[in-house]
């Protein structure tokens, strides 16, 4: 239980390194789309060619920094994992920073896969991805099954889909390849101005949305983290299916902004709101009846800490809600209120996760409830800002 708990800690905050792209591929995904739309296959080629350089760039620099600082750490005792050495954990750690590096600059395939508007074939990688991981652990030797062991399986894994598709993709648009000749120095503005700001909300995320199995293994040890994550898995499902009607949006969002088609940005945004109605009603449904869903799922009682269930749905529909607005918002490059609204999540969560879960005696649901309280504004403020700058488009003001 212990071990299994380390393990959900490291991969928990390992799932949204993975998706990190200091910023850059947000800002890549934007203004490739912009460019495509008029399409300017130069400039589109130019745009790509300077992200893969200032990512590769920033990379080194953060492997240089990274190796160096994780040597000065005592994770062991710092994570309240003392049947783990912290020379073993520390290893972990390295190699897991490796292969998150390496897949910061071979990652970008996804981004260029949403401004192509085939974004269906990043769930199409997710497949793959689960599909390679189960493959590595079942032909990996008996008894191989450490942390360090599963670190490099999922890693290796990354890195497999991560050049496979990044080969695919360049093979097929070979108009838009990267090379030294278009590295456009004057480009980095454009995509690292949107960037940044993306930088710091993915820092925001991360801490908001990865620190919650860190700080229950802190303060209640790892063997609540494997409680915790049980009920997170059925919501995370939610969490999954909305993201599959999301993505491909964005960069739809972004042509019909460019083309000035409010009658279709209105339509979608509609849409999506129907579809809203549906996650509250799942997300009722589990709440009521989750317990009784994970005992059919597990064929085993576990002893859920109070109102855990009525706070991760409170969670899941905050995220949602705000997800529904921000993926237009994003699309057209509106992200500075939503930057502050992240940094203020951020800074409040850590200190209300202990607060919550320690001084209030509520345990991990305390730590569930920090988060929602983090996503609050963004679910209140996302849907009115996203509603002015529709009214803008129809007003042309």
């Amino acid at each position: 239980m212990k071990n299994f708990g380390v393990w959900i800690s490291i991969f928990s905050v390992l799932s949204w390194i993975y998706t990190f792209d200091l910023g850059i591929g947000n800002g890549l995904k934007i203004k490739l789309s912009e460019a495509l739309a008029t399409g300017d296959k130069g400039l589109a080629k130019k745009y790509i060619s300077t992200s893969y350089a200032l990512i590769s760039g920033i990379s080194l620099l953060f492997l240089l920094i990274g190796v160096s600082g994780t040597f000065l750490f005592d994770f062991s005792s710092g994570l309240n994992i003392s049947f783990l050495s912290n020379d073993y954990l520390q290893k972990i750690i390295v190699l897991c920073l490796v292969f998150t590096l390496i897949n910061f600059v071979l990652g970008l395939y996804k981004q260029i896969f949403c401004a192509l508007q085939k974004s269906f074939m990043n769930d199409f990688v997710n497949v793959i991805f689960q599909a390679v991981v189960i493959l590595l652990l079942i032909s990996s030797p008996k008894g191989s099954g450490t942390l360090f062991s599963i670190s490099t399986i999922f890693g290796s894994a990354t890195l497999i889909i991560s050049v496979g598709f990044t080969f695919y993709i360049f093979k097929k648009y070979k108009s838009i390849r990267p090379d030294f000749k278009s590295i456009d120095l004057g480009k980095v503005k454009d995509i690292g101005g949107l960037g940044m700001m993306f930088f710091i909300i993915q820092v925001s995320m991360i801490i908001i949305l990865t620190t919650d199995n860190l700080i229950i293994t802190k303060l209640f040890g790892p063997e609540h983290v494997t409680i915790y994550n049980m009920p997170l898995k059925i919501f995370q499902g939610v969490i999954v299916f909305w993201a599959v009607i999301s993505t491909p949006i964005t960069p739809l969002f972004t042509d019909a902004y460019i083309k000035k088609d409010y009658l279709w940005i209105n339509s979608a945004i509609l849409k999506l709101n129907k579809i809203f109605i549906l996650v509250i009603i799942v997300v009722f449904f589990i709440v009521l009846f989750g317990d009784e869903i994970l005992y059919l799922w597990l064929r085993k009682d576990f002893d859920y800490p109070k109102y855990m269930f009525l706070f991760f749905g409170v969670f899941v529909i905050l995220r949602v809600y705000g997800d529904l607005y921000m993926s237009f918002l994003n699309a057209i490059g509106k992200i500075k209120i939503q930057l502050y609204l992240y940094l203020f999540g951020a800074l409040i969560n850590i200190p209300l996760s202990i607060y919550f879960g320690k001084n209030l005696d509520l345990g991990s649901s305390g730590v569930i409830l920090a988060t929602c309280v983090s996503l609050f504004l963004l679910a209140i403020i996302m849907p009115i800002q996203a509603y002015i700058e529709l009214k803008k488009m129809k007003t042309g003001f």
